[in-house]
């Protein structure tokens, strides 16, 4: 209990400071009583009374017992002065430390009810591991050839967030480096609704951070950070749980047949570069209450990132090297990449925490071998037509 050791070496140095300065205080108490008491008594002459009109004490009186009492008295306050000043430096780093990690927890539990406040967990899981939630109204009829408006209600698969600094912000070392995370919660992100007061949300600048605190807290393998000595960026949590994932995916007898470049990239890439991807499967007409399979679009066709295939990827990355780099590393702050320039610091994530570069490969390999021709959208007959209700 970091917050409790903290409230109770506070306790302690006040201790310690209130009986010194007890001590301090008795002591110049006493000294002024005992001059007191020794004092000349006022016998009613002013004259009588200046000590330069009386008899002073001689040499022997002045340099005897008197003298030697208050010279003792003098360096013992001198001691405990000498003593206190280095106690108080010593105890001043734990005291401060002590103060910056009960003010981070404090933090971290605000903005764990601003979450549920919020509903954040509705969304992304109780264990922020990501999950699928309530209906969502989308307009997809820039997706469909020959319909203007095509409004579905569809469920969502909302994406983890204990290894969200995985993919953003993934060279932050403390809280003070994150940004790109900052941008997200402040601004929104695809159907992620902005949440700082900058963005049109309702947060301020102190529960963005009381947020933030509370992601930093809850990220996967924060115990093996401090540990890992090698130059390897893999977080072994987050790589754990993607092969798992791949492993499920390949087993399956839905990509029965494909190759790991493809599984690789519908786990990790079809959401943004895939249309309707994420809003995939069973949806409601909500003119009608019928429903309709929604379908995916082509492979990297391009939804909330570009669309994906050899005519655009050998001409922004004519070197593979680069573009496996680019899905290592992400979109640098405000740098443009190629011709696909995203300004800003909450574009392309990267996946060097999370995927081995065997398996970042394997995705860009599969990228380039996608075919432009291949990616026109589907007309809306191609889609399935609706069910009406029985």
């Amino acid at each position: 209990m970091p917050e409790l050791s903290y409230m109770l070496g506070v306790s302690t140095e006040r201790s310690i400071a209130i009986v010194l300065l007890a001590i301090v205080v008795l002591g110049w108490a006493i000294y002024v009583f005992v001059n007191i008491r020794q004092a000349k008594a006022e016998i009613g002459s002013e004259i009588a009374l200046a000590p330069n009109r009386g008899s002073l004490p001689d040499d022997e009186e002045l340099e005897g017992r008197r003298l030697e009492k208050v010279q003792a008295f003098g360096v013992l306050m001198l001691l405990i002065m000498a003593l206190v000043l280095p106690i108080y430096w010593m105890l001043e780093g734990g005291r401060r430390s002590g103060a910056e990690t009960a003010f981070s927890e404090q933090s971290v539990a605000r903005g764990e009810r601003l979450a549920a406040e919020y509903e954040c967990t509705d969304c992304h899981g109780a264990d922020l591991g990501g999950a699928r939630f309530a209906a969502v109204v989308l307009d997809i009829g820039n997706q469909v050839a020959d319909k203007e408006s095509f409004i579905i209600n569809t469920t969502w698969e909302a994406p983890s967030l204990d290894d969200v600094f995985t993919r953003f912000d993934t060279d932050a070392e403390t809280l003070d480096d994150v940004t790109e995370v900052r941008q997200i919660v402040v601004y929104g992100r695809g159907v992620m609704p902005a949440h700082g007061l900058e963005g049109g949300g309702q947060l301020n600048d102190q529960q963005i951070d009381d947020l933030l605190a509370w992601l930093w807290d809850a990220r996967i393998g924060k115990e093996d950070e401090a540990s890992d000595g090698d130059d390897d960026p893999l977080n072994e949590a987050a790589n754990a749980r993607a092969k798992a994932r791949f492993d499920v995916a390949k087993a399956s007898e839905e990509y029965s047949g494909a190759s790991d470049g493809k599984i690789l990239f519908d786990l990790h890439c079809a959401r943004c570069h895939t249309p309707r991807w994420p809003g995939r499967g069973p949806a409601q007409l909500p003119n009608n209450g019928g429903t309709i399979m929604v379908e995916p679009g082509p492979d990297g066709a391009g939804r909330y990132g570009p669309p994906l295939n050899q005519v655009s990827l050998e001409r922004l990355f004519p070197d593979i090297e680069d573009h496996i780099s680019f899905v290592s590393e992400g979109a640098a702050d405000d740098v443009p990449y190629g011709e696909r320039a995203r300004l800003g610091n909450y574009g392309m994530p990267g996946f060097k925490k999370v995927l081995s570069e065997e398996d970042i490969r394997k995705i860009v390999e599969f990228e380039r071998g996608l075919k432009a021709e291949d990616q026109m959208l589907p007309t809306f007959e191609e889609l399935h037509e609706p069910e009406d209700d029985e």
